[in-house]
């Protein structure tokens, strides 16, 4: 429903309540990143898994298990690092 649908839609005078009008959404503009060979993200999203994925590699370096990390995980992360780059040069 645009506003002029909802415009149409009242009286002049009247009251309007949540109980006999529920209020409507407004979805917001979301910003979609797209990760090279990935997929596509929001922002908020993407930006936690690379903090998840950073944050893994750390625990894995702390314990010297460095051959738990193939190359497809790091090309993974360079993508997405990338892609968030890109978006806030963006901004």
């Amino acid at each position: 429903m645009n506003l002029t649908d909802l415009l149409k839609n009242l009286e002049l005078g009247k009251v309007y309540t949540d109980s006999n009008r529920p209020p409507f959404k407004v979805n917001e503009a979301s910003d979609k990143i797209q990760v090279q060979g990935v997929g596509v993200y929001d922002y908020k999203t993407l930006s936690k898994k690379v903090v998840k994925m950073l944050k893994d590699l750390e625990k894995r370096a702390n314990k010297e298990d460095f051959g738990s990390v193939g190359k497809s995980q790091l090309n993974t992360l360079t993508a997405m690092w990338i892609a968030l780059k890109q978006y806030e040069e963006k901004q």
